[in-house]
């Protein structure tokens, strides 16, 4: 991730004026993935202290290769 794309979304995170936490397994019950031929495009429900499941966002891509996987953040956002 560039560090314009980092700092973006520390500043998102911040504006949103919540702090997030470690994500719970009960996250999965309500984050989305879709395949797209080579590549996940997921969009994971982020969890904060004072909100529990909030409104934010991570949108990323996941790809495979040989021996693990590349993670692309793409953005944090409320959908």
């Amino acid at each position: 991730m560039s560090q314009e794309t980092a700092d973006y979304i520390s500043e998102y995170i911040e504006d949103y004026g919540e702090t997030l936490i470690d994500l719970p397994d009960k996250t999965w019950d309500s984050s989305t993935c879709l395949w797209m031929g080579s590549k996940w495009e997921v969009l994971i429900d982020l969890w904060t202290e004072g909100e529990g499941r909030s409104d934010l966002a991570l949108k990323a891509e996941v790809e495979e290769s040989e021996t693990n996987y590349l993670v692309t953040v793409e953005m944090v956002y409320v959908p």
